[in-house]
């Protein structure tokens, strides 16, 4: 009911018709870089749920920025979904914007990399401001020995895989 601020429900701005831009609504930018925690090397054990591995550093310019997608590139094998996680989360602190299984379903290949595309959230990132987001993994509750406790297995984000609106769509 309010006419300004941000709906806790949907992340989208209370001023104006959603999605329809509003006055004086300006082009912005967002800028996505690697957050400084969770760490890199991190360890994920069996069993362990929603263990934060990834964080993405988010800076809207000009307008503010809502954020609708995350596209993971999971790398070149099928260990990833198929051993090692059965769940993977896009997470706003402890609050679940998005999550998704990992599996053959929910996985795309492309070319020789397979990606899983988390949406359907509406996190908006204000004007001139930094805000995080974490993405997060479910272990699978047994894991195979044949899968070295020491191995790395890591996740990317593609260049086009944050996609965000602006203050005039």
């Amino acid at each position: 009911t309010s006419a300004t601020g941000y709906s806790v429900t949907t992340g989208m701005s209370c001023a104006g018709t959603p999605g329809a831009p509003t006055t004086g609504a300006t082009e912005g930018s967002l800028t996505v870089t690697v957050n400084t925690t969770p760490s890199s090397g991190l360890t994920v054990r069996e069993g362990d749920l929603k263990k934060a591995v990834l964080g993405l550093k988010l800076e809207a310019k000009l307008s503010d920025i809502t954020v609708q997608r995350v596209k993971v590139d999971l790398n070149t094998s099928t260990i990833v979904y198929n051993k090692l996680f059965d769940r993977i989360y896009v997470m706003d602190g402890s609050t679940v914007l998005a999550e998704s299984a990992l599996n053959s379903s929910t996985v795309v290949k492309d070319g020789s990399t397979y990606y899983i595309t988390l949406a359907g959230f509406n996190f908006v990132v204000p004007k001139d401001t930094i805000k995080v987001l974490t993405l997060a993994l479910d272990a699978k509750s047994s894991i195979d020995s044949t899968y070295d406790a020491n191995a790395t297995y890591g996740l990317l984000i593609p260049a086009d895989g944050v996609r965000g609106v602006d203050g005039i769509g």
